[in-house]
């Protein structure tokens, strides 16, 4: 499929998931349904030996993980400060959406861009302990924030989000090589397009559910989406410079550019709620990244698969 094809599909979701959420909102438990179907028809066509090859490229998990910990939690804190005020639960918001790495849907995104799965892959489990780990420390150092997070909150994750879909991933897989072996490469490709199903009904969902909120609470959209807007501009440059400094292949610059494109708002949404139930607008924060994101996402992978940039991403 022609990448504004793709582009197109995604924006229509967008629309639609709009234009619906002002009249109708779902559940928001089919968001997370779309989401592990997405990882599920990811993870199909992700061998074993392909994630266990991403582990061993060390040097890619290194960058993007000193990437994702330590380059873009310091622009967080510099850029948030410059527009909102530090005391204010909008500044907690921020800093509680912008810290943390995807885990989910930038898998998705890095499929559609051509970038590398594998290795992406492979760096899914270290984003998501890395982030639980180090939130509360994060939000000690930037924030007048204490708290800790329990185990409970990473080890749902990883089961239901990361393992639970990988091994049967992994199960059909083997069952579709061994007995169906003439029609393997038909099912990947079959995979590959419910990739793109998926994510499309995952975007649409996001919008229905969360776009009255939006709505409601457009006097404090200014300073948030500005703030948001400018950081992924940042990343985006950021990410493209490091990978080019490091000789990354262009698959690798694309995957890293996808990685800290994304951020981790359904877990860090949840984990709001859980400890700080009585501030609204860090929530609001979250839906408000969250949509302007999948725009940002959808822009970056259409101009990546295009080559429609100042610069080159790679050979």
């Amino acid at each position: 499929m022609k990448p504004y094809l793709e582009s197109l599909i995604l924006i229509a979701a967008i629309v639609l998931g709009s234009l619906t959420g002002l009249y109708t909102s779902y559940t928001s438990s089919l968001t997370d349904f779309f989401i592990i179907a997405m990882l599920f028809f990811l993870f199909y066509n992700v061998s074993l030996s392909g994630f266990f090859n991403g582990i061993k490229n060390r040097k890619y998990i290194l960058v993007a993980l000193t990437t994702n910990f330590i380059l873009i939690p310091s622009i967080a804190f510099v850029l948030s400060t410059f527009v909102v005020d530090t005391t204010s639960a909008i500044f907690l918001g921020l800093i509680i959406y912008l810290i943390a790495p995807c885990t989910d849907w930038y898998l998705g995104f890095t499929k559609l861009a051509n970038g590398n799965v594998e290795v992406n892959s492979a760096l899914l489990p270290f984003n998501l302990l890395l982030q639980i780990l180090l939130l509360p420390f994060y939000l000690s150092l930037f924030t007048s924030s204490n708290i800790s997070i329990p185990i409970d909150a990473f080890s749902d994750v990883l089961i239901y989000w990361v393992l639970i879909p990988f091994g049967i991933a992994q199960l059909v897989r083997i069952v579709m090589r061994k007995l169906f072996s003439k029609s393997f490469e038909k099912s990947s490709s079959l995979a590959e397009l419910l990739v793109l199903i998926s994510l499309t009904l995952l975007i649409f969902s996001v919008f229905n559910v969360n776009i009255a909120t939006l709505i409601s609470n457009l006097a404090l959209l200014p300073s948030v989406f500005a703030v948001i807007l400018i950081f992924f501009v940042i990343t985006f440059l950021l990410a493209w410079f490091i990978a080019k400094t490091a000789g990354f292949s262009k698959e690798e610059r694309v995957s890293l550019t996808m990685t800290t494109a994304a951020r981790n708002a359904p877990l860090m949404l949840g984990i709001s709620l859980i400890f700080f139930p009585e501030a609204p607008l860090i929530q609001l924060v979250l839906v408000v990244g969250i949509l302007v994101e999948f725009p940002h996402l959808i822009t970056i992978t259409y101009l990546l698969k295009k080559k429609a940039l100042p610069f080159r991403i790679g050979k």
